[in-house]
């Protein structure tokens, strides 16, 4: 099997192949699976499998042999195959992007925690990640207070 990249190609699956090539350019487990959009357990399962089926010790051997023989040179990279963002179009103007938005939400500037055609994927900042959590548990507690409000005055208009 030494020398020949088919063989490597024939044992490994494109993403247990693209795992190796990130390790092989010294990216740990997390940084894999941020750039693959996997949970770095996933990355580490192709990473005990692919050991397995290369009878190697350590992930550093593993890719180590791919680079050698010159599998990385072969095979597309996984993440341009398979995890390619859905073309949603041109993003239309700033006022018509989100016509539910009113004015003053749009000069706070604070992104949708939801994928929207404007903003498809998660770019959120600290900030952001603070917020909203807290404006999300805000509201739940107007609601959860508008309900007691609710049932009190129906338990009084009842009794």
């Amino acid at each position: 099997m030494q020398g020949d990249p088919d063989n490597y190609l024939s044992l490994l699956s494109a993403a247990q192949i693209e795992t190796l090539r990130h390790v092989y350019e010294h990216k740990n487990s997390k940084e894999i699976a941020r750039i693959m959009g996997v949970s770095p357990h996933t990355v580490d399962e192709r990473v005990r499998r692919s050991l397995r089926k290369l009878s190697v010790s350590n992930r550093v051997e593993a890719a180590r042999i791919l680079a050698r023989n010159g599998v990385f040179e072969i095979v597309t990279p996984y993440q341009s195959l398979t995890y390619q963002l859905i073309d949603l179009g041109d993003a239309p103007p700033a006022d018509e992007a989100e016509p539910g938005r009113s004015s003053l939400w749009r000069s706070l500037d604070i992104g949708l925690p939801f994928p929207t055609a404007s903003q498809p994927a998660n770019r959120h900042g600290l900030m952001e990640r603070i917020l909203w959590p807290v404006l999300i548990a805000f509201a739940t507690i107007l609601a959860f207070s508008a309900l007691y409000s609710i049932l009190v005055g129906l338990g009084r208009v009842l009794s």
